[in-house]
């Protein structure tokens, strides 16, 4: 006891000469401070007993010194006396006073008690007691082990680090000490806490060079990780109650330092910025924001933060408390040069393929079509036309010619006798072999090159969509972690609709070779008919010694569609607001009717912090300036923006909302709602719900969530209609958003919560997937679902649900639907024939369209000319890629017949869903029709609905041994109408039983990566490997052939959207080869396809073998992912 008197007097004798040498906080050591050390045992673990730890590497990477840690808890104690006794802590004070009392140690939560113990609260760290007067002596709190983690992961211990006893001096403006008046030049101003990640780096002084007065702030920090200087002071405050956070600033050199107000509940943080604002400028500078307290905050503090190296000045900092919010800017509305609204010309938009039954047609449905409009098609052979249908095609627009000509035909589509309308012609994409789907190619002019993204647009205004082009595909991110210098320059090439390329244009060094830098869209701005480009550029070679671009002009630059020459240009939005680099280089650009009527040209920049937007029309071969806007004025829109954006008229007042993210602009650029929740990854807006009026947004959040990482809200107002109710950390890549599921109404969502692995990498890992109908009703969880990260969706077959776009085209369940295409994925997008979707994709030397085979079961306008659509496939020229939405549910307003066959791993069965739109009831039939040797149960079955309703019927099949076909149905919907479905019906897909096998597993060596052994995978050999998904990963086989001869290679693997890799086989180097995508990575047995190498000759390779062991070696070479199960020699005889 002697010795703890002893050493609590030494404490009160440090703080004493602490408070006379004017410091006003002092920080103590947890161990140095508990009074009943009976509780406590050194280094080891005890399950009633406090540790105290010195060995503990992990705690110094946070702490630097001694922590105190509580015994592990699992679940919530109900009694003091249970695990380790109440710790009792008794903090010096020296003198009377006003103090802030504060704990730092780690986020487990703890009990904490003020009142010996009578009542207890959840703590983890920060304010103990705010702002209370104390006289002299000590003040005392209690700690119990009693409160486990929310989230089960996170259980286990608490922590005591240090406390912080601040003593309050010069409190106004709702801060202590807030314009540095207190306190000696060179010295620590007095009522504000310095902080750095790298321990006793930087510093925040007091400097004579003011705005006012005769002190001001000064920091200084040299490059490394984040810093924060805190006021000590904080206030209680309540939901919806307004702050305006005001100060000077200005920035000498580095970084850019930003004021928050930090947001606390129950003592400990729970926002870091519920407000804050950049200091930048060169020159002092005011800035000003208004603060909006949201729910689940009751305290807050001013604090001063930032990143790396950095050397500003602040002054005259005030955090006051307003009536209610302050009036924001009101713009008034915009008036554009459109008289009318401007409409892109639009053709008939026929196209022809070969398929293995002849020639299918396909063309559009136009908005101005009489509504009773059939059509004719002939085919035009050496002058002879022929018309090819019997009676006028009416219920679709398709027709397939069984008894095509040569390829030289052309077919034409006219309106039937008495309708005035457009006439369409096109020439038949040829197959390029038997089992490849048709497509149309355009030649980039680097044959080495893929391109990365594509605009459509119409630009010579003949009504046949043109293409403009970026490449090569490779991106560069502005995160540092990820960042590398660009190794060559963007290019922007267009080309006419028939393939045509009519400029090429370099975007030079000043745009570094990433999506964010380097945002284009393509449309008619000008309202000529003609659409022109927009694009951000620079001038010169303005980049530092490492490779970036931080200064030099930027410009929003229009160009002539036909020739890639300058038509105007103005400032793109500056980055001198931005803190640092990376958040400065987030740019993008939107079409939008802010009028209603003229398309406008809008430019942003910022998406974490600030966001800065300025709106432009193209207005006598001049941009003009709409509206500007700042989210720094506007209370809860900091960080709320997206890597993407739509422009649609969410509110119903015929003119164009911006949606950035989690906040939409109105169409005078002022905030129409924002959740507040920060960034979303993955942002879908349409009629999600069809059951309500208007329009819904659903959002993958990125930002940490303790609810709502998944979530849909009224577009219109920003009304919550449902959210994922557990904490997310961040749910990754752009989501799943689609009507998928033909059992539910309305649009499904999914997303996946990814946590880092490795602190400082952007390795990760799947923590947790979701999928939910449009209602929120959990229809999944679990870390094999199998679209969680973002699948490409598009319309392709007769149902009017969408299908996945895997290299194959799957229904959700995995089954083949018909159709294929090889290449990345770069758009998908309604450009030709009928309204279903064609995929763009990109290939080394070229970029292709591939479009549906499948034919239709009915007709709708093409979907480009839905006006929320079009500008949707405009804003996929930038940022993150994601489907069109529409403004209406094809479902709710056609009835449907849905077919899917689910027996790939399973006895097989068909699900037919049918479907009465919300206008009419249906009472009808459906029919299944199979070839010989298929029968179904039932095969027939009566359909009575009421409008808006749907059946889901499971039949039977019994297929003969190995069949591969099709099945189809039709469905009787009444006035005469039947609606016609297909599906492919295939068998369990067989491996190889003959050859030399090399199982996947049994490799050699590998370099470059660690890939997984697998057991899980339906239809395997025998086990299987994945996680091949890194460039650079080579693995190597060896294959022992008993005799000499001439061998073919073949090997069994599994990918969702293709994979390259470079292949060497005895030495002999083979090229580079994509094997196509399969659907996933092995989910079924479907999945799963063979693949031999082919030479220049397109004929399977044949390697030339003694007997003995050879190396087979394949690398990755593009960072995608492949399954494998075995790799197979085989002789030839």
């Amino acid at each position: 006891m002697r010795h703890g008197k002893i050493l609590w007097l030494g404490l009160v004798a440090v703080l004493a000469l602490a408070c006379q040498a004017g410091a006003a906080e002092v920080r103590y050591e947890a161990e140095d401070v508990i009074v009943n050390r009976e509780a406590l045992i050194p280094e080891k673990s005890a399950p009633d007993k406090w540790t105290v730890w010195s060995t503990d590497t992990n705690a110094h990477n946070w702490s630097g010194r001694v922590v105190v840690r509580a015994p592990a808890v699992l679940a919530d104690r109900e009694r003091p006396e249970d695990g380790a006794p109440p710790l009792q802590i008794r903090l010096p004070i020296p003198e009377d006073g006003v103090y802030t009392i504060s704990l730092g140690g780690t986020q487990r939560p703890l009990g904490l008690s003020t009142d010996g113990g009578k009542t207890w609260r959840r703590f983890t760290q920060g304010t103990i007691a705010r702002a209370v007067t104390l006289p002299a002596g000590h003040f005392e709190c209690w700690f119990d082990d009693r409160y486990a983690a929310e989230e089960p992961s996170q259980r286990g211990s608490g922590y005591l680090d240090y406390f912080l006893v601040s003593r309050l001096e010069h409190v106004r403006n709702n801060m202590s000490n807030p314009d540095f008046e207190t306190g000696e030049p060179g010295q620590a101003p007095p009522g504000w806490s310095w902080w750095h990640r790298e321990q006793q780096q930087g510093e925040g002084i007091i400097t004579t060079e003011a705005h006012s007065g005769r002190g001001a702030l000064r920091i200084k920090t040299p490059e490394g990780r984040d810093w924060a200087l805190s006021n000590v002071y904080s206030i209680a405050v309540q939901p919806g109650e307004y702050y305006l956070l005001t100060g000077w600033g200005k920035t000498v050199a580095g970084t850019k330092p930003t004021v928050s107000v930090v947001g606390k509940k129950n003592g400990q943080v729970a926002n870091w910025a519920v407000g804050r604002s950049n200091v930048w400028g060169k020159e002092w500078r005011q800035f000003r924001t208004q603060v909006c307290i949201p729910e689940g905050i009751d305290e807050v503090y001013v604090r001063v933060n930032g990143s790396g190296a950095c050397e500003a000045l602040i002054d005259d900092l005030a955090l006051a408390r307003l009536d209610g919010p302050a009036p924001m800017p009101a713009p008034p509305p915009v008036e554009g040069f459109a008289k009318t609204r401007v409409i892109e010309p639009m053709g008939r938009g026929v196209v022809a393929q070969a398929v293995s039954d002849g020639v299918y047609v396909s063309w559009r449905l136009l908005r101005d079509d009489p509504a009773e409009i059939a059509f004719d098609v002939f085919r035009r052979q050496d002058g002879q036309e022929q018309k090819l249908n019997a009676a006028p095609i009416r219920q679709t627009c398709d027709f397939l010619d069984q008894a095509p000509a040569d390829e030289t035909a052309v077919y034409i589509v006219r309106p039937a006798a008495g309708a005035t309308a457009a006439v369409g012609e096109a020439r038949a994409w040829p197959a390029p072999d038997a089992t490849a789907q048709p497509y149309q190619s355009f030649a980039l002019s680097n044959p080495e090159s893929r391109a990365q993204k594509v605009g459509v647009g119409d630009l010579n205004g003949d009504g046949v969509y043109d293409y403009v082009v970026k490449h090569p595909i490779e991106n560069v991110d502005p995160w540092s972690v990820v960042w590398y210098k660009s190794p060559d320059t963007y290019k922007l090439e267009a080309f006419l609709g028939d393939g045509t390329r009519l400029w090429t244009r370099d975007l030079g060094w000043s745009i570094e070779r990433g999506i964010w830098y380097s945002p284009y869209i393509v449309y008619d701005f000008n309202g000529d008919g003609k659409a022109e480009v927009a694009v951000k550029m620079g001038e010169g070679d303005p980049r530092d010694e490492d490779g970036r671009v931080t200064s030099g002009p930027e410009w929003l630059v229009i160009l002539d569609g036909m020739t890639g020459e300058d038509i105007a240009r103005a400032p793109w939005p500056s980055r001198e607001p931005f803190e640092n680099y990376n958040p400065s280089c987030r740019n993008l650009l939107i079409v939008a009717y802010l009028d209603g009527r003229t398309p406008c040209v809008v430019a942003l920049r910022g998406t974490y912090g600030v966001q800065l937007a300025e709106a432009w029309q193209l207005k006598d071969g001049k941009l003009e300036r709409l509206w500007t806007y700042d989210n720094e004025a506007f209370p809860g829109c900091w960080g709320q923006g997206a890597h993407t954006n739509y422009a649609l008229d969410v509110d119903g007042d015929g003119r164009d909302e911006i949606v950035l993210g989690s906040v939409v602009l109105d169409d005078n650029g002022v905030p129409l709602w924002t959740t507040g929740k920060g960034h979303p990854d993955g942002v879908f807006v349409g009629d999600l719900q069809p059951w309500r009026p208007g329009l819904e947004v659903a959002y993958v959040m990125e930002t940490r969530q303790k609810t709502g990482g998944l979530c849909m809200a009224d577009a219109a107002t920003g009304e919550l209609l449902w959210e994922l109710g557990v904490p997310t950390s961040h749910v990754d890549g752009k989501g799943t958003c689609a009507n998928l599921d033909p059992r539910y109404p309305g649009t499904e969502l999914a997303g996946a919560d990814m946590r880092i692995l490795e602190p400082g990498t952007n390795k990760r890992g799947l923590h947790n997937a979701w999928l939910f109908t449009a209602a929120g009703e959990l229809l999944y969880e679990g870390q094999d679902m199998p679209y969680r990260f973002g699948t490409w969706t598009a319309y392709w077959d007769a149902d009017l649900q969408k299908e996945l776009c895997r290299g194959k085209m799957l229904d959700p369940d995995g089954g083949e639907v018909g159709g294929h295409y090889q290449g990345s994925l770069l758009l998908v997008a309604d450009v030709l024939g009928d309204w279903r979707e064609e995929i763009f994709t990109t290939v080394k030397g070229e970029f292709r369209i591939y479009s549906t085979p499948l034919p239709a079961m009915d007709r709708r306008v093409c979907l480009m000319q839905e006006h929320n659509y079009r500008l949707r496939i405009s804003s996929n020229a930038m940022g993150y890629g994601t489907e069109a939405l529409l403004p209406y549910d094809p479902e709710s307003e056609s009835p449907n017949l849905n077919l899917t066959f689910q027996g790939q791993d399973t006895t097989p069965s068909l699900q037919v869903v049918a479907v009465a739109s919300r206008r009419q009831a249906i009472k009808g039939r459906v029919v299944l029709i199979g070839e010989a040797g298929v029968r179904f149960e039932p095969a027939s079955f009566a359909v009575e609905l009421p409008a808006g309703e749907r059946l889901v019927q499971r039949v039977t099949l019994d297929l003969p041994d190995g069949y591969r076909g099709l099945v189809r149905a039709q469905f009787e919907v009444g006035d005469g109408a039947i609606l016609h479905g297909q599906v492919p019906v295939l068998g369990q897909k067989k491996v190889m039983t003959e050859g030399i096998f090399v199982e996947a597993e049994s490799f050699v060596s590998q370099q470059g990566g660690a890939v997984q052994v697998r057991d899980d995978k339906p239809g395997t050999r025998g086990k299987s490997i994945s996680h091949w998904d890194a460039a650079g990963h080579r693995l190597t086989w060896e294959a022992k052939t008993p005799e000499a001869g001439r061998y073919r290679l073949q090997m069994r693997y599994c990918n969702p959207d293709g994979a390259q890799r470079k292949l060497v086989v005895a030495g002999r180097e083979c090229g580079t080869f994509t094997l196509p995508g399969t659907g996933g990575f092995g989910q079924t047995n479907q999945e799963w396809e063979h693949f031999s190498p082919v030479g220049k000759d397109g004929k399977p390779m044949v390697f030339e073998l003694a007997a003995g062991t050879h190396a087979i070696v394949m690398e990755n070479v593009d960072n995608k992912g492949c399954n494998l199960d075995y790799l197979v020699l085989s002789k030839e005889k």
